[in-house]
């Protein structure tokens, strides 16, 4: 550990960390009320009293409030009420509701991937019916609308006597004219797991009847989101950020990531002088009711510098969690795997399994190509956790009971310097810490996994082969000098973290749904599975021939920056 690092870890202060989140859980911080504007002006006046500059960005944001939802049920010619929310962005329905029998889908325990619950959806098992399931992913939610269901129940997948509060829209961001289409136009609700468990029991004695309710505000608002910079010595920066709305008071979702945001700040600032790269730091709004409203505002409006001068992204979600001592799973990309490694080893003794990071929580930066470290890091322990996607995996999550009480002053303290330590080696080393041999190594593997999937319905000899080229021209970055060696390691990273983690279309931003890896190529995985004469088949096998010129290019792209 350098002698700054260990300086920086030394002065950081749960205290001053603690004071401040007791102030922002005063306020309900949902995106585009009071309580967000006065947490955002809170955050603004407590950089300023630490020297630091603030620039309030403000724009117009599409936001969708829940209001109310409901769920009446007719069993054995009773009627029965059961306790149900809205989720931000499901559709209204009339003063009566939707009415419609209930049809069972089984679903996965992580309502955030992928689970076989969209291969049981079909006109012939949901069409006019209302759905009943565990699975929370928004491609199931896409295709009950489009196989003609009448309304969607999610039952939550683990047991905790709270009804958790989410959002529907698959759309990154502000819609498009393109995009606006896939936010659902049909009621999504959402109910505990026990209550769901007994309408299944009751689905297998006969016919049950449900009327659902739902009522959102949906539209424009008007919103702040404040960021401040310790500018370096050179003009490249490492991005840290955090979203500062929530759900309710959100004590560990996300106001202790906004408290540890401020001290970065604040002890950043104390040894500016040291900083050889600067650090923006950012409190994004519409995380909660936008679809990461902020961050994607932000990526779009400050695209050619981030794409210029910013090295990594540092997300920062709910850190700090009561009884989160388990450090077992962390996110991180390839080139930064190590670097987060280095981190948690040295802080908590604990080896973390790098997991690769899902496409949600504010990674709005990939199409820009910018490496990311984190978003969720400290859990509580196996057996401890409930089918959550934050708070430590606590059963609080999006729940009006995530209070004060549900933070832990250790672990936040632990969980900050963690990410300091990580952040000083972004900002010190002469050469920036990123292992693009590593980035390149796993692209190749992703590259054999589709070929061998796909067989001889497609070449993709030329991308691998290209792949190998760049892996030997990295060794010329070593020779150069640190300057244009960061130069060149900018330009790798961000073309090849594009290719890894988008549909390749830099300018824009994926759904927020499941991608899989190198999603450009990944389709070549399907060929085998069409009829070479069908129009699917053609169709596709043009699309990934596209796809592949695409690739090729960005590679070389990447070769040349090794040889200049």
């Amino acid at each position: 550990m350098s002698n700054l690092t260990a300086e920086l870890l030394g002065s950081i202060s749960v205290d001053e960390m603690w004071k401040h989140l007791e102030k922002l859980c005063e306020w309900d911080r949902s995106t585009g009320t009071e309580g967000e504007l006065a947490a955002v002006d809170y955050v603004r006046s407590v950089l300023e009293s630490y020297g630091l500059p603030v620039t309030v960005h403000e724009y117009r944001a599409y936001i969708s409030h829940p209001i109310k939802g409901g769920l009446e049920v007719e069993i054995g010619g009773e009627k029965q009420t059961i306790a149900a929310k809205t989720r931000a962005f499901s559709a209204n329905t009339p003063a009566e509701g939707v009415s419609g029998a209930l049809v069972s889908i089984q679903g996965g325990k992580n309502m955030f991937k992928a689970d076989n619950a969209v291969n049981l959806i079909s006109p012939e098992t949901v069409g006019g019916k209302i759905v009943i399931s565990e699975s929370g992913s928004r491609g199931s939610m896409l295709a009950a609308k489009n196989a003609g269901a009448l309304g969607y129940i999610h039952m939550w997948p683990s047991d905790e006597d709270v009804i958790h509060e989410g959002i529907v829209t698959p759309v990154w961001g502000t819609p498009t004219p393109e995009s606006a289409g896939n936010i659902p136009n049909f009621p999504i609700i959402s109910i505990k797991h026990n209550d769901g468990v007994r309408l299944r029991e009751a689905l297998e004695k006969g016919t049950v009847n449900a009327t659902l309710h739902s009522v959102t505000k949906t539209g424009w608002v008007n919103v702040k989101m404040p960021v401040t910079e310790i500018a370096g010595k050179e003009d490249d920066f490492v991005l840290v950020a955090g979203h500062i709305d929530s759900w309710h008071y959100g004590a560990t979702d996300n106001a202790t990531g906004n408290v540890s945001c401020l001290e970065l700040a604040r002890v950043l600032k104390q040894h500016q002088s040291q900083l050889r790269r600067g650090v923006r730091i950012a409190w994004w709004v519409g995380h909660s009711t936008g679809r990461y409203s902020g961050s994607t505002w932000y990526a779009d409006n400050h695209w050619d510098e981030l794409d210029a001068n910013c090295v990594a992204y540092i997300n920062i979600d709910s850190p700090g969690s009561l009884g989160a001592t388990d450090y077992s799973e962390v996110t991180a990309v390839p080139e930064t795997a190590a670097l987060v490694t280095d981190a948690v080893v040295e802080l908590t003794g604990q080896t973390p399994h790098i997991d690769r990071p899902m496409r949600a929580g504010d990674q709005s930066f990939w199409g820009v190509g910018l490496p990311s470290l984190f978003m969720l890091l400290s859990n509580r322990p196996e057996g401890q956790r409930a089918a959550v996607g934050g708070c430590g995996m606590g059963w609080w999550w999006h729940a009006e009971e995530d209070l004060v009480d549900k933070a832990d002053r250790d672990v936040l303290l632990k969980d900050t310097k963690i990410y300091a330590h990580a952040l000083l080696r972004l900002t010190q080393d002469e050469v920036l810490p990123l292992d693009l041999d590593a980035q390149v190594a796993d692209l190749k593997q992703q590259v054999s996994a589709i070929a061998q999937e796909a067989g001889s319905h497609i070449d993709l000899s030329s991308v691998t082969a290209n792949l190998d080229t760049l892996g030997g021209e990295l060794a010329k970055i070593k020779s150069m000098a640190p300057g244009k060696a960061n130069e060149a390691i900018k330009t790798v990273s961000h073309a090849l973290t594009a290719l890894s983690f988008t549909y390749g279309d830099r300018f824009d931003h994926d759904p927020a749904m499941p991608l899989p890896a190198f999603p450009t190529l990944d389709g070549a995985k399907k060929l085998a599975k069409l009829d070479p004469e069908s129009n699917d088949y053609g169709f596709l096998f043009n699309r990934l021939i596209r796809n592949r010129n695409m690739v090729n290019h960005e590679i070389k792209r990447a070769i040349a920056a090794c040889q200049a």
